[in-house]
């Protein structure tokens, strides 16, 4: 499956047009949950998956080390999390996200970047896929 970092709606939309109906990962950028709030980046997950729900897509929300941010993700909706940070925190949250059904990496899937400043990606997507 294809992981792709997405920092905003335009970037998210691109991947799930070229992806066409095949598997793709969504991945904020580093630290994302804790300066854009998880809230902000599940309206952009929604509202691609809106646009092209013919597209399995499977989103996941970086948290940094931001236990407090991944328990509120968890309670918005999120299932998929990276948490970094001491290993004793992660557990306890995932202990905690295991009652949702979700799932804690300690770092995130290798993925392509596109970059914050990029707008139309889809020819460099059309490279990953």
């Amino acid at each position: 499956m294809v992981t792709v970092i997405f920092h905003n709606l335009q970037q998210a939309e691109c991947a799930l047009a070229v992806a066409a109906g095949r598997p793709l990962t969504l991945l904020t950028a580093p630290w994302a949950g804790s300066y854009g709030g998880p809230g902000f980046y599940l309206a952009i997950v929604e509202a691609a998956r809106q646009r092209y729900p013919q597209t399995d897509v499977q989103a996941i929300l970086d948290c940094g080390d931001a236990a407090a941010v991944a328990q509120m993700a968890l309670a918005l909706g999120w299932r998929n999390l990276v948490l970094r940070g001491k290993a004793s925190v992660r557990e306890k949250i995932t202990q905690i996200a295991e009652s949702y059904g979700a799932e804690v990496l300690s770092r995130p899937p290798k993925a392509f970047d596109p970059g914050a400043q990029a707008t139309d990606i889809t020819v460099q997507l059309r490279t990953v896929f």
